[in-house]
């Protein structure tokens, strides 16, 4: 833990309102989001007023294009000059031009290796082609987690040929592969440890949640996304924010400026962050951060 960063907060810099444009990243699940996945008025309240404001709001999610851009729709957040982190940093999207402006893709034998791992050990398994969630195993995690995404799936013999034929996608190869234990917590933590004797230092694994497991390219991390967002604004470290909840924002919190876990967030979050707010996710604790910082 970087103990002398967590000191160092008190110099994040609290200038006039206007004066110096700060970015906020927001993680979505457990952060931004309730518990029901949606966003409070008085969250998209704040929002706007420091969008208006002449400040940068971004959101920093582990969820795949499609669903964090048909949220982005749904709450108007979907406009010129807004982009989103998605993937845990995989794919960085500008929401005008509808165009992905950084991508970082693994090898599909990679997810392939992982793949016959998980299903061998009893996992669910699956990765992404587009708009569609791609796994080899039709699973009730693959419709439960396809259900809150409101994703569709498809079940293919083998992703290698899958991807190899199928050419009318947004990208490929993939750009990450999920990894769900119907079993608890611990079973998972021991697969990680069995995975990175052949991933580590090629591939990054991170938890976003403690049953699901991601694996992606070494620089897809929430971390470089706000390093990457905050140069291409031309915004200092300084002058950020970042927000979230669980592992995979661990990255991002210790990046930025001024690091935040909600008041529900997991212990190895909360242990990132400078600030931890009074308030959770299911009571505006957005709303406290850009109230305190932003304004």
């Amino acid at each position: 833990m970087n103990w002398m960063r967590k000191v160092s907060w008190t110099s994040f810099n609290f200038g006039e309102q206007g004066r110096t444009m700060k970015i906020l990243f927001s993680d979505l699940d457990g952060t931004l989001l309730t518990d029901d996945k949606s966003i409070l008025p008085e969250d998209m309240r704040a929002i706007e007023e420091m969008l208006a404001a002449g400040h940068k709001f971004v959101i920093t999610t582990g969820r795949p294009l499609y669903s964090a851009r048909n949220l982005a729709k749904k709450y108007g957040l979907f406009r010129p000059g807004f982009y989103l982190v998605s993937f845990n940093g995989g794919l960085i999207y500008d929401c005008a031009t509808e165009q992905p402006i950084l991508t970082r893709r693994i090898p599909v034998e990679s997810v392939k290796f992982i793949m016959d791992a998980a299903f061998s050990r009893g996992f669910h398994a699956h990765t992404y082609a587009g708009d569609l969630v791609v796994s080899e195993h039709e699973t009730e995690q693959l419709k439960n987690y396809c259900s809150q995404m409101q994703m569709d799936y498809i079940v293919v013999p083998d992703i290698r040929t899958y991807f190899g034929d199928y050419i009318n996608v947004v990208v490929k190869p993939p750009i990450k592969v999920n990894v769900i234990t119907p079993l608890n917590h611990s079973s998972l933590l021991e697969f990680r440890a069995e995975m990175r004797k052949t991933t580590e230092g090629k591939l990054f694994d991170v938890f976003s949640k403690p049953e699901m497991l991601e694996f992606s390219h070494l620089k897809s991390n929430k971390g470089d996304a706000v390093r990457f967002m905050s140069d291409f604004y031309q915004v200092p470290l300084s002058d950020t924010i970042a927000c979230g909840d669980e592992e995979n924002d661990c990255p991002m919190i210790e990046a930025a400026g001024l690091g935040v876990a909600v008041a529900n967030a997991s212990d190895v979050a909360k242990s990132s962050a400078n600030y931890i707010t009074m308030h959770d996710n299911n009571h505006s604790a957005i709303a406290e951060v850009i109230n305190k910082f932003v304004f």
